[in-house]
């Protein structure tokens, strides 16, 4: 028990010590390395504490030489930008002015449905209100929201406009969604008459369309089509 308890407080000295070193970088500007160098720093810890078979020192060279690493991966980051564009990747855009990047979206692995998670967080609930979105290098996404969406100022607290409530999807990536058409009490019909005003021929074209509660719809046509 004893031994448990002295490597478990040298343990803790020594990390204190390598995270003062590394100035929080794991914590304030968390990329996915970050994130895995992270646990594995605590995996190393956690197991040098336990595994009292292998002596403290040899555990503590390991995680020293580890954080060592990280530090200089951090440091070639700041450095150089072409070792930054390696280490830690580039922001991606997912929308640009107005429109769904297709690319964006395969090269981060996000989905449509993602895409819409991530703008009902940053409190967008109809996607033709967003101007950019930024898959960030720490994973989260940042909007920029077309001008008139954007916050009121002091001048426009008069102009109180009508709620658009949350935008309800029916057409992802070329397929009609039927829950949602019995949700807005719509059939394909209706799809179709969309479309037509939108100059669209065939369904396969959109890669996203959606309406809200007022009627305004928004279609995004896929990238390959136009």
């Amino acid at each position: 028990m004893f031994e448990v308890i002295l490597r478990a407080t040298i343990a803790f000295v020594i990390l204190y010590i390598l995270c003062r070193l590394l100035n929080k970088k794991l914590i304030s500007q968390m990329t996915f390395f970050d994130f895995v160098a992270g646990i594995t720093i605590g995996s190393l810890v956690a197991s040098s504490i336990i595994m009292t078979d292998v002596p403290i020192l040899v555990s503590m060279v390991g995680l020293f030489f580890f954080c060592l690493y990280v530090f200089i991966t951090s440091i070639i980051a700041i450095k150089s930008l072409w070792g930054r564009k390696i280490l830690e990747d580039e922001p991606t855009y997912l929308m640009k002015d107005g429109q769904v990047l297709e690319e964006g979206l395969k090269k981060s692995r996000f989905t449509v449905d993602s895409l819409l998670t991530n703008l009902r967080k940053k409190n967008v609930f109809n996607i033709d209100e967003v101007d950019t979105a930024i898959l960030e290098t720490d994973g989260t996404v940042t909007v920029l929201k077309k001008s008139p969406y954007l916050p009121a100022m002091q001048k426009d607290v008069f102009n109180v406009q009508v709620s658009r409530g949350v935008g309800q999807a029916f057409i992802i990536d070329g397929k009609i969604l039927k829950k949602s058409l019995d949700i807005l009490e719509k059939d394909i019909e209706w799809v179709k008459s969309v479309l037509a005003q939108h100059k669209i021929s065939s369904i396969e074209e959109v890669f996203f369309a959606q309406i809200d509660k007022q009627g305004v719809v928004y279609i995004d046509k896929r990238s390959d089509i136009i």
